[in-house]
This record gives C-alpha cells, structure tokens and sequence, in this order.
C-alpha cells in the first residue's frame, strides 16, 4: 500500500461490582508498504483512564464499615482517579499472515483512593504487553480460516506471568466471518464482523 495515515476514538467503560473503568483514547497510526506484499504499521493511543469505586456497592459485611481506611469513611460517595493512558503498538502484515506487538497502560500509575496515613497499600496501573501472530489458509476461493495466537503479558499477575489466548476466525469472500476465542484458564467467546467498506 502507499504511505497513509490512519487516526480513531476509542472509548470503554468496564463495571465489575463496585468499581468502575472509563477510558478514553485518541489513537493514530502510520502505514508503510515495505514491499509489494507487506506493510508495517506503528501507531500510539493517548488519553485518560478513570477509576472509581462507588463505596455504597462496597460492604462485604451487611454492615457497612465508614471507617475502612482502604477507600475512606463516607458512605455512598463515588471516589474517582483519573491517570493519563499511553498505548504503543507494532503490527506487520500481508493479505495472508499477521505478526504485532502492543502495549496498554505504558505508564505505570499508582491508584490509592484514601488520603488515610493508617493505610499503606496501594493499587496500581501496571503495563500489558500483547505478543500476537495468525495466518490466513485458503479452503476455497471464497472461503478461509484465520487461526491466531495473543499472548497477554502482565507482570506478577499470575504464576508464569502470561496468558495465551487462541481464536479462529472462518472468512466468506471478505464480506462476513464468524469465530471463536478460548483465553487459557479464564473463558470464551464468539465472534461476529461485517465489512461494509
């Protein structure tokens, strides 16, 4: 492809129990054709993360605790942080294999939710690294399987540090595809695309 630019808006909002994650991204990226057959991007997403804890969701008791020092002593308050997001990514590609390499949460970032001096923990934004690879096979001239690999990379957060994650992906004429994800010791999910462009 000839050099060209690429610019988007991402915007996620994750609630599990009483805390809350809102971040917003401005992302870009730069194509480069290295050949006739492969392209290399590089690109970044910048922005804002919010994190916050609705302490009127966060009794574990029944009987509330006001003066857990953990997350302060007000009952029913939203306790909010916000951290700046820094995202990086590499992604080399052809029309029949993919190889990238990203990375979320660049800047590490200390999340501590009560000014109490009792309390000495702390919690924090850790970086993620996202080694990816796939390959397209052709079954028929308007069918083909895309089988992937990602491999999530996160320091200290389990006993080897990382998690595979396999998918497939079955492809009608560019047009539609279906597909499945397995993440290693955590869950599945399905897939559903349609290209209109």
């Amino acid at each position: 492809a000839e050099p060209h630019h690429g610019i988007g808006l991402t915007m996620v909002n994750d609630r599990t129990g009483s805390f809350n994650r809102f971040t917003v991204n401005a992302t870009y990226a730069y194509h480069l054709g290295l050949n006739p057959t492969t392209n290399l991007s590089a690109g970044f997403a910048a922005g804002i993360t919010n994190v916050s804890i609705d302490r009127s969701k966060h009794d574990f008791t029944g009987q509330g605790d006001p003066f857990d020092p953990a997350i302060g002593g007000s009952m029913g308050k939203e306790i909010n942080r916000i951290r700046p997001d820094l995202g990086v990514g590499l992604w080399l590609y052809s029309k029949n294999y993919f190889v990238g390499l990203s990375a979320q949460q660049v800047i590490p970032q200390k999340i501590v939710f009560t000014d109490d001096a009792a309390y000495v923990g702390e919690g924090r934004l850790v970086p993620h690294a996202f080694p990816s690879f796939g390959y397209r096979f052709l079954l028929r001239d308007e069918v083909n399987v895309i089988p992937s690999v990602m491999m999530k990379y996160v320091q200290n957060s389990s006993k080897n540090d990382f998690q595979p994650e396999m998918n497939i992906k079955l492809q009608y004429m560019d047009l539609f595809w279906v597909g499945g994800s397995y993440r290693y010791q955590d869950g599945y999910a399905a897939m559903g695309g349609l290209n209109i462009g």
